[in-house]
């Protein structure tokens, strides 16, 4: 078994104590014993013992003494390489008493509180910090002496460019008997990561609440997909993630979507790609993907649209255009040939749409050259080539303000041909659902020619009559 040192130097110490005595004894002995030289012995005998033992005290002594200025030293040493590792970290460390004295701080936190560790030392955070945080400071560390063991607190600090918030780790320290002597305390600055978890948490609520589609993917499988892609596929979260995503595309659209894939991963862009996907419940949805592609990770990012009912209106948009280019052109074949000139102005006056006969009328190939306004091309007059005939009651105006018109007589006279037309100008509003007037139809039929006829007709009429007249005249005074 072995003894240390402490019991060593108290076995030494009761030893010499009992030779000391022994000597004593053996000294009252002699002085009444006829046997001195026996004594004598004995009293040399112990006296070497004595010496003896002394001598391996003193020796233990020393050893002690070596080992506890090589402890002392060591402690030194350590205390020195604690204070230097604590020093050199970027964290805020502490040692506190049970009743709140400082026993040791580290640089950080020197520069933490703007203090020198020797002014800080033997202080208590009332002492050097406002009530407000030397209360939170010293109920979490009370907190953590009733608990006994190691607790996380946040602790926020007013500091030059604002407040930051710390995670601070509080442990108690135990002495050899395992009580708690002092509390210790590693803060750490974690005002970015809140910063960062704050901006993470506004991105998931962005990417959950988006209405487009977002997705982050592997190659073949969704890492992270928002709620919009199941509200449209129809599928659950658990569903979409643990398959593989070609699994809801349609089957026809899978090797498009495979070689897009293999492009975006060699750097290449991939924008409003279209391809199809079977939602649950068995209908087929178009979906446009826009997605980059983090070249060292290999995962995708990708947002996407439903073009579904997008498609079905361009569809019927395209119909609706073709439909309506082959009435048009059924429009045209009727009206250019047709004997009377047709004009279609919008409510703005501006013509839209002429005719061959109307094209003529104006001497122009260009409908939009023909004026809505009659007059700034002819000279309006009434059947009798004389009375000014007023523009506001021309079949185009009347049209515009939504009334109907039909035959009109007027004569146009155009100036600059010196040539005269006798015309019926007719007039029709055309009404939206809104009962609004959006452009006006006139149509113009040239009856110059018929006029013509009726007059050479009527003349050569009366001719007749006069011819007729004359011959009953004479046989009536033949008669006399």
């Amino acid at each position: 078994m072995k003894i240390s040192i402490e019991k060593k130097i108290v076995i030494g110490y009761i030893v010499n104590i009992i030779i000391v005595l022994a000597l004593g004894l053996v000294y009252w002995n002699h002085r009444f014993s006829a046997i001195t030289k026996l004594w004598d012995w004995m009293a040399l005998l112990l006296i070497l013992l004595s010496l003896s033992m002394l001598t391996v005290v003193y020796f233990i002594l020393r050893v002690q003494l070596k080992a506890k200025n090589k402890s002392e030293m060591q402690l030194l040493e350590n205390k020195k390489l604690l204070q230097s590792i604590i020093d050199n970290t970027t964290n805020a460390v502490s040692v506190k008493k049970i009743n709140g004295e400082y026993l040791l701080v580290n640089k950080q936190y020197e520069v933490l509180f703007k203090l020198k560790a020797e002014n800080i030392k033997g202080k208590t955070d009332h002492d050097i910090l406002p009530k407000e945080i030397a209360d939170q400071f010293r109920s979490s560390d009370l907190e953590t002496l009733k608990l006994g063991k190691e607790i996380q607190v946040e602790e926020i600090m007013e500091q030059s460019d604002g407040p930051h918030t710390y995670l601070a780790v509080k442990f108690p320290l135990f002495d050899a008997s395992n009580r708690v002597f002092a509390v210790g305390s590693i803060s750490t600055d974690i005002s970015k990561r809140k910063s960062f978890q704050e901006s993470l948490k506004e991105a998931d609520t962005f990417f959950n609440m988006s209405k487009d589609i977002l997705v982050v993917a592997s190659k073949n499988k969704f890492l992270k997909i928002n709620p919009s892609l199941c509200k449209i596929l129809g599928y659950s979260e658990q569903e979409l993630l643990e398959n593989n995503f070609a699994t809801y595309i349609l089957p026809e659209d899978v090797s498009i979507t495979e070689k897009e894939i293999e492009k975006l991963q060699t750097g290449s862009s991939l924008v409003n790609f279209r391809n199809r996907w079977i939602c649950k419940d068995e209908t087929i949805k178009w979906l446009s993907w826009t997605a980059t592609i983090d070249m060292d990770t290999e995962i995708m990012y990708a947002i996407a649209r439903d073009i579904t009912e997008q498609l079905k209106l361009e569809q019927e948009e395209k119909e609706a255009l073709k439909e309506l280019y082959e009435n048009e052109q059924k429009l045209n074949l009727i009206l250019e040939n047709i004997s009377d000139g047709v004009i279609v102005a919008n409510a703005n006056k501006k013509v839209v749409l002429a005719n061959y006969m109307a094209n003529g009328l104006f001497g122009t190939e260009d409908d939009s050259k023909i004026p809505a306004n009659f007059s700034d091309h002819f000279e309006l007059f009434f059947p009798d080539g004389k009375t000014v005939f007023p523009l506001q009651k021309l079949p185009m105006e009347r049209a515009l303000i939504g009334e109907s018109t039909d035959d009109i007589d007027v004569v146009l006279w155009n100036p600059t041909l010196k040539k005269k037309r006798r015309v019926l100008l007719s007039g029709r509003p055309i009404i939206d659902e809104k009962n609004q007037v959006i452009a006006a139809v006139i149509t113009i039929k040239d009856i110059s020619k018929y006029k013509k006829m009726e007059e050479e007709l009527n003349e050569t009429e009366l001719k007749f009559r006069r011819l007729i007249g004359f011959k009953k005249n004479n046989n009536k005074k033949n008669l006399k």
